[in-house]
């Protein structure tokens, strides 16, 4: 027997059957199914999907980005390129341009009065730059806002490594480390804010427990609102 439910925001559908174990997986067509032995309550069940939720978000995000079939960029004046979830365009410019000349020839791409500008000489290395663009600006944004949750969580970030994480935002590694997506600066603010602080609290919690998300809702309140825009958005980050 088969029933329909939804908890945290996250509708799925139940089937319970003499298994010994709950299970959660992803359908084809990217409905959550769980899986429950006939005995357990239904207030267990909700509360083991509310522990795997951000996994479930995860993998509807990695199915939804597969299944959806996204124009190549192709880098052309007019285009659209985000910036903590703002849209800036592209505007390509010769070395004489508006100062461009005064950058770094290692540095080709800045953010300028509103766009994005990149010298027409490295047109064919475009998504090379922008990539390595927003590294920087990870690192920038996140120098001014682990002060900002540091003490309130409890936590010392030791070292932030920037690198493609495909579809992951952000992942703790060991001795306070935390590992970023270069892709995750593309996220409005509050969304790049909330995947800091969720793996800020990993320092102190590795599982996704009742205790961890207490802790991330103490800091952020809204958080669920955050996952559930990453998921139905994620796929958008990306060049």
């Amino acid at each position: 027997m088969m029933t329909m439910g939804k908890t945290g925001g996250l509708e799925y559908t139940l089937k319970r059957s003499n298994r010994k174990s709950i299970r959660i997986s992803i359908e084809r067509d990217g409905a959550v199914m769980v899986k429950a032995p006939h005995q357990v309550e239904l207030d267990d069940i909700e509360k083991f999907i509310s522990e795997k939720k951000v996994w479930v978000y995860q993998k509807l995000a990695k199915k939804k980005a597969l299944n959806r079939e996204r124009p190549k960029r192709e880098f052309v004046n007019g285009q659209g390129f985000l910036y903590l979830g703002k849209s800036y365009r592209l505007k390509f410019i010769d070395g004489a341009g508006t100062g461009l000349g005064k950058l770094p020839k290692a540095a080709p791409l800045r953010l300028w009065h509103g766009y994005f500008e990149l010298a027409e000489t490295e047109k064919a290395n475009a998504r090379n730059h922008f990539i390595s663009w927003y590294k920087k600006q990870i690192k920038r944004q996140l120098k001014e806002r682990i002060p900002r949750y540091d003490k309130r969580i409890g936590v010392r970030v030791k070292d932030i490594r920037i690198i493609d994480l495909g579809h992951r935002w952000a992942s703790c590694g060991r001795n306070g480390v935390i590992n970023f997506n270069w892709r995750s600066v593309m996220a409005p603010v509050w969304v790049f804010d909330y995947i800091l602080v969720h793996e800020m609290v990993h320092l102190i919690e590795r599982a996704h427990s009742d205790r961890f998300w207490q802790l991330v809702s103490r800091i952020m309140p809204d958080y669920e609102e955050y996952a559930l825009w990453l998921n139905e958005n994620g796929a958008e980050l990306d060049l």
